[in-house]
């Protein structure tokens, strides 16, 4: 179908200083003709050539298209929306004198390009025509850049190889973003004549340029290589970092020259090429990055003692071995590393012996590795680096022990539980996954003379859960007092309902601590059985400590027979116990308690007066005729406190009757 052009509406003057919408059909840039005129319908064909409006179209309105940037904005869109029999008109508006039209026009030729490219007909001729256009707007002689960036990104899109050159300088462009859309657009022709500049941006000042320059070279791909590993050695660390990325995301095509690249005279460029063959992982590279254990440069045998552990091939063990004992100690540890990685006990001896290195991170590097391996051998080894001077080769040495999981190291694994942090963490770590066997000694470390041994066997034992608890039960019988609270701390924690009975017992401990931890231990497990024996314990006259945690397990199991014992306990010498038996009526919520409560209110300590209100709040409208009564007290503070308990019932009343 031949091509009708597109209609635009506009407003033009009439008569009488009158203005009406006509609608105008363009078939070019400023080549219009009129479609619909209502003064023709009016006034017929011969008048109407008469009326103002037609004057003002054929004389005044193509000097005012000129000016009017809107009205040609909205033509370029039409046009656009028009499809491909547009695009000459496209091509004409990218010479008009406005940087937005042309601009508009060149986003326009983007959208069409696979049109200009071979869909339509005579796209041959229209590309040309399209490309010449383009190539006019992105040079330097348009003095807007985001005419020269859209002129840049359409060149792109019609991926003609003559917009090569000058997209290759405009790679020089001022404006950043000029040149990051000509790196683009170079990437999306792909010519390797485009190569050498785009090594060249690597080098940017602006990132975004640089990493389309990257990119458009791993577009190119093959015939970028040899380039991108001469970039290797760029003075420039940006352009070195850059290539190597490029040539690892080239992938395999690069792989024969970055081996080759392993014996460039430049040491900056075979370390480069030594870290891309690593990241890449392809076996063939593995006999080159062996001999490389060999350079001359510590730099490139430490990078090719990384890449044979990343590739993983078993035929570098050997080399790697020997590796081991290289005057660099970063090349050691490296070989340590990747000797763990590859997994072959051939490694084992080698790596032990490297346990003595005079290199903090060798030995380091060795013990995590033969974690790794998780071979039995090495155990004893790994036991006496517990003892190394370095901080960090103890923690991996534990770590590892935790790995290979044998009861033998368990002993020299508590003993850790008293050095620094890390340490301590690596060590309990690795008793937790030895498990049951570690339970023994662990229960015997709970009477150790290290705080830090004893509080962190004990979280060990927590962890250990189940499997630990007969044991625990047993300790509580233990002749060290340390050892029978600490076992009853982490029966608390576990939670087991079997330890109830001998939990029971130990409220009767000799040792006021043992009885304290026992009635917090009962609390926490919740079981009504432990109420007598609780209510008992709030009669402990030796230690307060154990009538106020007796106060708080009773509060806990919430069981209303316990109302009495702690109505009496509000009287107690100790504000800390009176306080604790204040919650827990709160908590049991009895209405018998209210009372003592509102005497409570009247106690000298604030923080069991508090804790009275507190309680009242709880137990809720059973506790309001009280209060009011309270209101008249002869004490400011109980009037007070009354008033306030009052107010917070009502608060939650009608909280509750909230929908």
């Amino acid at each position: 179908m031949a091509w009708q052009g597109v209609e635009i509406e506009i407003e033009v003057p009439c008569a009488e200083g009158q203005t009406h919408p006509v609608r105008l059909r363009f078939t070019g840039w400023g080549e219009f003709e009129v479609a619909y005129n209502p003064c023709e319908e009016l006034l017929g064909p011969v008048f109407a050539r008469m009326a103002a409006c037609t004057h003002y179209l054929h004389e005044a309105f193509p000097e005012a298209f000129h000016d009017d940037t809107d009205l040609k904005r909205r033509l370029v869109e039409a046009f656009g929306a028009a499809g491909a029999p547009a695009i000459p008109a496209l091509i004409q508006a990218l010479g008009d004198s406005h940087s937005a039209v042309r601009r508009a026009a060149a986003t326009r030729a983007t959208d069409h390009a696979t049109c200009l490219t071979g869909r339509v007909r005579h796209s041959a001729v229209r590309r040309a025509a399209a490309t010449r256009a383009l190539l006019h707007a992105n040079s330097q002689g348009d003095s807007h850049s985001a005419v020269r960036r859209a002129a840049a990104e359409a060149l792109g899109a019609i991926g003609d190889p003559q917009a090569v050159p000058p997209l290759i300088q405009a790679l020089g462009d001022d404006w950043d973003d000029v040149r990051r859309a000509a790196a683009e657009a170079l990437g999306a022709i792909g010519d390797p004549q485009a190569v050498p500049p785009l090594i060249q941006a690597l080098g940017d000042d602006w990132d975004d340029v640089r990493r389309a320059a990257a990119e458009a070279l791993v577009k190119i791909g093959t015939p970028a290589v040899p380039a991108l590993i001469q970039a290797l050695g760029d003075s420039g660390w940006d352009v070195r970092r850059a290539a190597a990325e490029a040539l690892v995301k080239i992938g395999a095509p690069a792989v024969p020259a970055l081996i080759q690249a392993l014996g460039d005279s430049g040491w900056d460029v075979r370390r480069a090429a030594a870290e891309a063959l690593g990241k890449l992982g392809d076996p063939q590279a593995v006999p080159a990055l062996i001999q490389a254990l060999g350079d001359g440069d510590r730099a490139v045998r430490r990078a090719a003692a990384e890449a044979l552990g990343a590739i993983g091939d078993p035929q570098a063990v050997p080399p790697l071995i020997q590796a081991l004992r290289d005057d660099w100690d970063a090349v050691r540890r490296a070989a340590a590393e990747a000797l763990g990685d590859l997994g072959d006990p051939q490694a084992i001896p080698a790596l032990i012996q490297a346990l003595g290195d005079s290199d903090r991170d060798v030995r380091c590097a060795a013990a995590e590795a033969l974690g790794d391996l998780g071979d039995p051998q090495a155990i004893p080894a790994l036991i006496q680096a517990l003892g190394d001077r370095s901080e960090n080769v103890r923690r991996a040495a534990a770590e590892a022990l935790g790995d290979l999981g044998d009861p033998q190291a368990v002993p020299a694994l508590i003993q850790a539980l008293g050095d620094y942090r890390d340490v301590r963490r690596a060590a309990a770590e690795a008793l937790v996954k030895i498990g049951t066997p570690a339970v023994p000694a662990l229960i015997q470390a709970l009477g150790d003379r290290s705080e830090n041994v004893r509080r962190a066997s004990a979280e060990v034992l927590v962890r250990i859960g189940a499997p630990a608890v007969p044991p625990l039960i047993q300790a509580l019988g233990d002749s060290d007092r340390d050892v029978r609270r600490a076992a009853a701390e982490a029966l608390g924690a576990i939670g087991d309902p079997q330890a109830i009975p001998a939990l029971i017992q130990a409220l009767g401990d000799s040792d006021r601590d043992v009885r304290r931890a026992a009635a917090e231990a009962l609390g926490k497990l919740g079981d009504p059985q432990a109420v007598p024996a609780l209510i008992k314990a709030l009669r402990d006259w030796r230690s307060e400590n154990v009538r106020r945690a007796a106060a708080w397990a009773l509060g806990n199991l919430g069981d209303p027979q316990a109302v009495p014992a702690l109505i009496k306990a509000l009287g107690d010498s100790d504000r800390a116990v009176r306080r604790a038996a204040a919650w827990a009526l709160g908590a049991i919520g009895d209405p018998q308690a209210v009372p003592p409560l509102i005497q409570a209110l009247r106690d000298d300590w604030d923080a069991v007066r508090r804790a009275a209100a507190e309680a009242l709040v709880k137990i809720g409208t059973p506790a309001v005729p009280a209060l009011i009564q309270a209101l008249g007290d002869y004490r400011d503070d109980v009037r007070r406190a009354a008033q306030q308990a009052i107010q917070q019932i009502k608060t939650k009343q009608s909280q509750t009757k909230r929908p």
